[in-house]
């Protein structure tokens, strides 16, 4: 079986893209919160007022606000969720049209990275895992004693990602599955200590969530398919280059 049917038929790439969309909506409805919300200050402290709301196009939260005694609206959660599938199936059926030219440039990009793939692979052992979590253990400790402030959440709230994939990036030749085993480890050690300092700042634990949510959702999503367009425009180039 060769390297374009592995690609992806016209049904994976709808589901890809639908993937796609519904990433780019899940992005939008976490910075709606940022519109829809005048104070932010539960994010990193005690609140100072209840403005805050979130979701689009509807809202579907409202700081104080219970809807017949439930957290959240979730009828227009329900909208929300059509309204992102709608959007992804469009995405999803724009893919699929064009299936052959995105299956050449994975195929393309695959045969390009396996000539450049590592020959050992990383050897990550359960002492390794035991050392790690240690490291991540005293890190959160220290965090909490002496790093107990407002702007070490907006350290963490804005310059996670970044920080997650420069971890994951600067290894050379690393395949996605051993950039993988780098990436996971230390997201979880970022949200312990995310979770430390807002235990130090009497802050709710589902608070220091949604601000993770609010504030990583977006810029992961972006950092992902702008990523990913680059590569694939860059493969592009390669190919028409390699055929004048």
């Amino acid at each position: 079986m060769n390297t374009l049917s592995l690609a992806g038929s016209s049904t994976r790439w709808f589901l890809r893209g639908t993937a796609i969309g519904m990433l780019l909506m899940a992005a939008v409805n976490a910075l709606s919160y940022f519109v829809r919300s005048s104070d932010w200050s539960s994010l990193v402290g005690k609140p100072q007022s209840q403005n805050e709301s979130i979701g689009f196009p509807l809202t579907v939260w409202e700081a104080g606000n219970t809807y017949a005694g439930l957290f959240a609206d979730y009828p227009n959660m329900g909208v929300n969720i059509l309204v992102a599938a709608a959007v992804g199936s469009l995405i999803g059926m724009v893919a699929a049209r064009y299936r052959d030219y995105l299956n050449q440039l994975v195929g393309d990009f695959d045969e390009g990275d396996s000539a450049t793939a590592p020959t050992q692979p990383i050897q990550f052992s359960l002492f390794g895992l035991m050392i790690a979590t240690t490291i991540a253990a005293v890190f959160a400790t220290v965090a909490s004693k002496l790093a107990v402030r407002p702007e070490t959440l907006i350290a963490i709230y804005t310059l996670g990602p970044i920080t997650l994939v420069a971890l994951a990036m600067l290894p050379r030749r690393l395949s996605w599955q051993q950039r993988v085993v780098i990436i996971t480890p230390a997201a979880f050690s970022l949200i312990a200590v995310a979770i430390a300092v807002g235990r130090g700042l009497s802050m709710e634990f589902d608070k220091v969530l949604m601000g993770i949510f609010l504030s990583w959702t977006p810029q992961s999503a972006i950092a992902a398919i702008a990523l990913t367009s680059y590569l694939l425009i860059q493969q592009s180039r390669e190919v028409q280059r390699s055929e004048e």
